[in-house]
């Protein structure tokens, strides 16, 4: 198998997981995840789940405690969300789609235990803007004010009430600035594209591809250098991001407009015929030739009539949320926190393929100040997307994030995985490189001699997880050849036993303990038998040999054809 082997990323395969947000309660990191379903050619998600660890590299599988069917206002789009905790229950922030057809939403939901089941706080929406009302970050300050923030392509945020359910509407939904210091303008090389110009502004441009040439062009305003006026430039490049060439090599607008040279867009008509279109309280317009640089110089620069006007203004006003007019970095799926006194921001930066970038304020409202990205565009086996979640636990520090690595997985398939990485002496955080290693070493070994859930997994090949209202989750659609591994087992002392709680309905099959490797030291072999049904669970064991210090652990699952048993727990007998 591609990933067998030292993999630990993705760290679930039993499905598609996306936009990771990690909370450490209790000495334990929870997991909340989205759910790509299998096959998607969309955003398809019903539901949330949930995972935990205490080790990081064992993740424990607790389902779905969260989904649509929740919300009855709610009708798709189960999007990215964050859980926290606040005076013994727990606050889970997510987006959905209304079924009043009005957009995306904020609900919140809410549960005593971090496992959940969740119900719905509010049974309406908690917050909306009318657009773009999605991935919701939340953080509790040191003085009890708890934030949150969402949004794409803006970044909102209100201040949370003491009852996690409501916010201060004094205060409102505050829109923060997407300013090139605090998100850095998006087009690589933006103010060294043109060497005529004395400045550009680059918060008053747009980006349009020509899909019969496959090349982008990118329509700014500008300083001339030479007559100190404003004016509109034009370059061209293979990217939306850039870097673009200034082809005409001066200004394609600078005449006849005065203080009007502002705000370039581009609209089509039905005829797919592109016009250039600027202005401020009066606009202008151009009509622009194939080659999208120049335009016809027998119609020149005209205003647009009183008839056309309703038509143009409505056009613009189209392209206000679309992918060519996001200036800066900043996309999507905030991530907000505060570590020795300095708040972060982190995002999935634009534009697409998404990489992960970072700015930081001295207060929680900014203002934000750019910093740098923390992981590059991820290659072979990345997703366009990205959605960073980033925790301290036992004194290290994780980068949480998603790609699309896993068999069949993809743009709209993606899995959670997590890296390690540490931040300099001044705070600030370092490139971070997606790995399939992923959690070289855990932070903790694991303890054989109690209960562990068999769902409870480092790597699985083959195996799905399911539940029902009496055994909870358990391991399912188990075939011969397939296997879990745990990571960092820590025999100490000489087990003598091993025992596990299975069902079969089938003629069963058997369990074999390897050490290291699926195929590494065979430690012992249970036999699991028909117990009679799929939910009629029997306690089967073996005798083991001597085994000594800390293993990773194989259960390889061998048998006839067809499902072989379910899995619900395991554990080792001490001498």
């Amino acid at each position: 198998m591609p990933f067998a082997g030292h993999a630990q990323n993705p760290i679930v395969q039993t499905i598609y997981t996306a936009d990771p947000a990690p909370m450490v309660y209790n000495d334990t990191v929870y997991l909340y995840t989205g759910h790509d379903e299998d096959g998607s050619n969309w955003f398809t998600m019903k539901d949330w789940h949930v995972y935990s660890t205490t080790d990081m590299v064992n993740w424990t599988d607790h389902g779905s405690p969260l989904s649509l069917k929740t919300f009855k206002w709610a009708k798709k789009d189960a999007w990215a969300g964050q859980c926290i905790e606040r005076n013994g229950k727990f606050y889970w922030y997510v987006p959905m789609n209304q079924a009043n057809g009005k957009g995306m939403a904020i609900g919140v939901a809410v549960s005593d235990r971090p496992t959940g089941p969740f119900v719905d706080a509010l049974g309406k929406l908690l917050v909306t803007t009318g657009w773009g009302d999605i991935d919701p970050t939340v953080y509790i300050d040191d003085d009890g004010q708890a934030y949150l923030y969402w949004g794409n392509p803006q970044l909102y945020y209100v201040k949370l009430n003491k009852d996690m359910i409501s916010y201060d509407k004094n205060v409102g939904i505050v829109k923060v600035p997407l300013t090139t210091k605090s998100f850095k303008l998006r087009i690589i090389n933006a103010k060294n594209t043109f060497k005529w110009a004395k400045s550009i502004n680059g918060l008053a441009s747009h980006t349009v591809k020509n899909t019969s040439r496959n090349k982008y062009y990118w329509y700014v305003s500008a300083i001339d250098k030479r007559t100190n006026k404003k004016v509109i430039g034009v370059a061209v490049g293979d990217k939306a991001i850039g870097p673009f060439t200034d082809v005409l090599g001066k200004p394609l607008i600078s005449e006849d407009c005065g203080n009007g040279n502002i705000n370039p867009t581009v609209v089509f008509n039905d005829a797919k015929q592109p016009y250039l279109t600027w202005g401020n309280s009066k606009l202008w317009y151009v009509k622009l030739n194939s080659d999208m640089s120049s335009y016809d110089q027998k119609a020149g620069i005209r205003p647009i009539p009183s008839d056309k006007k309703d038509w143009f203004v409505s056009q613009i006003k189209r392209t206000v949320n679309s992918t060519g007019k996001r200036f800066t970095t900043y996309e999507e799926g905030p991530w907000f926190y505060k570590r020795n006194g300095l708040y972060y921001l982190i995002y999935p930066a634009g534009g697409v393929p998404e990489h992960l970038a970072y700015s930081t304020s001295s207060g929680p409202t900014g203002p934000w100040v750019y910093q740098d990205t923390i992981m590059p565009v991820i290659g072979t086996g990345g997703a366009f997307t990205n959605h960073p979640g980033i925790i301290d636990y036992k004194g290290k520090s994780f980068l949480f994030y998603h790609d699309g690595a896993l068999p069949g997985g993809g743009g709209f398939d993606r899995s959670v995985c997590v890296e390690e990485f540490k931040y300099n002496p001044d705070g600030t955080i370092p490139r971070i490189a997606a790995t399939k290693a992923g959690v070289v070493k855990g932070v903790a070994n694991l303890n054989p001699y109690i209960r562990r859930q068999a769902e409870t997994i480092a790597w699985e090949e083959g195996v799905e997880t399911a539940s029902d209202s009496i055994t909870g989750i358990y391991v399912t659609d188990i075939n011969n050849g397939d296997y879990i591994k745990v990571r960092s087992v820590d025999f100490g002392k000489r087990a003598e036993s091993f025992e596990a709680s299975v069902a079969s309905a089938s003629g069963g099959g058997k369990i074999e303990i390897h050490l290291d490797s699926v195929t590494g030291t065979l430690l012992g072999v249970c036999p699991v038998k028909n117990t009679g049904g799929w939910q009629d669970w029997d306690v089967q064991s073996c005798k083991v040999k001597k085994v000594k210090g800390v293993h990773d652990l194989f259960f390889v699952f061998k048998g006839a054809q067809g499902n072989l048993f379910n899995f619900d727990w395991w554990g080792f007998i001490p001498q």
